[in-house]
């Protein structure tokens, strides 16, 4: 249960710096190309410089989780384009359903009474944040193609969950550091494929946030593995994504002086209440 809380930690960190990101109108794909420079350098870094032989589970779901990453930030920066911002944030988050009910139909666990209080409150508390949100942004209205962008936001961010989950179920700890570094290092080739291939400009301030993105985003996932060695997944993602909204409200709070509304507060205390329950 310990590995929770350093990867949550790293979650809200990531969550900060997109923030961040977003106050500067920084380009996401660049940002998200030098996080996964940074996180596949230091992946290597931890592997000694020597990333040995991986195995085919490794080398398998750490090439198509890298590229399911990609996939999930081309379509979100296609579905931020075409409707308000809160929309697919919000959805991301409630994708955390996929991996529980995976958990619970292809892995058997079974969670108790008070851990499926705690997943319902964390889902209500996930979904009060975006309605919360949505009322804050005015309302903007939907392009053509938002809805089936947002279905497969939910679908590719739930899918990238569960193939952490398979990768801890049927491979040793040891290997987890080689599928890591797979996992960003196909992400940042992909990645950067695409940022050549738009010719997206580059931009210095960027650049360097990404870098500092990417020490996070490699020990969040790595903390994450961890926490699946002993945790139900049940309990892991969801108490990763609540610990994220309720960490992420608070500093937005304090740091960017923003104002919670009634459905904003509603959300937090079933959050607080979620990361009660989760554990027990």
């Amino acid at each position: 249960m310990i590995w929770l809380l350093p990867a949550a930690a790293c979650s809200i960190l990531i969550a900060a710096i997109l923030k961040v990101n977003e106050g500067r109108g920084g380009d996401r794909l660049l940002l998200t190309g030098a996080n996964y420079i940074v996180a596949s350098g230091l992946g290597l870094l931890l592997l000694g410089g020597r990333p040995g032989v991986p195995s085919t589970a490794a080398l398998g779901l750490g090439a198509v989780t890298g590229i399911d990453y990609v996939l999930t930030i081309l379509v979100l920066m296609t579905g931020i384009s075409r409707g308000p911002l809160a929309v697919p944030v919000t959805v991301m988050r409630l994708s955390v359903a996929v991996p529980v009910v995976a958990s619970i139909f292809l892995w058997s666990e079974n969670p108790s009474a008070a851990q499926w209080g705690g997943i319902a409150l964390g889902i209500a508390a996930i979904t009060l944040f975006g309605l919360g949100i949505s009322s804050r942004s005015g309302g903007a209205g939907a392009k053509r193609g938002f809805w089936p962008l947002m279905l497969a936001i939910f679908v590719l961010t739930g899918l990238a969950s569960v193939l952490l989950k398979t990768f801890s179920d049927i491979s040793s700890g040891p290997e987890s550091l080689q599928f890591t570094w797979i996992l960003f290092t196909f992400a940042g080739i992909f990645t950067w494929i695409i940022i050549r291939t738009m010719k997206i400009a580059f931009n210095r301030g960027t650049f360097l946030l990404g870098m500092l993105l990417g020490v996070p985003n490699l020990f969040s996932t790595v903390f994450t593995l961890r926490a699946l060695e002993g945790v139900p997944a049940s309990i892991v993602f969801p108490f990763i994504n609540v610990t994220v909204i309720f960490g992420a409200t608070v500093l937005g709070f304090f740091v960017w002086k923003e104002s919670l509304g009634g459905r904003a507060i509603a959300g937090l205390l079933l959050a607080a209440a979620a990361l009660v329950l989760l554990p027990l």
